[in-house]
């Protein structure tokens, strides 16, 4: 392998655990936003 392998390589999983983590922060946020807008939606046609 040649050094500049080594760095795409390296590079490679550096974004790939950032990504991971993004979308381990956003998941939640993403869930909690579609329930509330379900119980948004329940309560207005409650009314």
């Amino acid at each position: 392998m040649e050094v500049r392998d080594i760095i795409y390589l390296i590079v490679a999983v550096i974004l790939a655990v950032i990504v991971f983590y993004v979308l381990i922060w956003l998941l939640p946020v993403i869930v909690i936003l579609i329930i509330a807008y379900i119980i948004y939606i329940f309560l207005k046609s409650g009314d």
